[in-house]
């Protein structure tokens, strides 16, 4: 009994280390693209109006994103996302 209640804790452990290095991952596209200093990107910045993402970036970043992670996310879903916390929600549901 002990041993299955560790490793429950050991896959609670690996799942969280994988969605904060999911998280850090995406916030390093937002600043390179955006050349904004990572440390000042989180979950509720605003894309478009703190980040400044055009069309042209968000398709970049969606690129980026898709080819790291090896998934398909639409264009037009970046138009309807607004703050960089929900982007990632979105990536990691993709990625279930």
């Amino acid at each position: 009994m002990r041993v299955v209640k560790e490793e429950k804790l050991m896959d609670k452990v690996c799942k969280n280390k994988k969605d904060e290095e999911i998280h850090q991952d995406i916030i390093k596209v937002l600043a390179k693209i955006t050349r904004i200093d990572a440390s000042s990107i989180n979950d509720n910045v605003l894309i478009r109006d703190e980040l400044g993402i055009d069309s042209l970036m968000g398709i970049e970043i969606i690129a980026k994103v898709e080819k790291h992670y090896n998934i398909h996310l639409e264009e037009s879903l970046l138009l309807e996302i607004n703050r960089v916390g929900d982007f990632i929600d979105l990536v990691k549901s993709k990625l279930k």
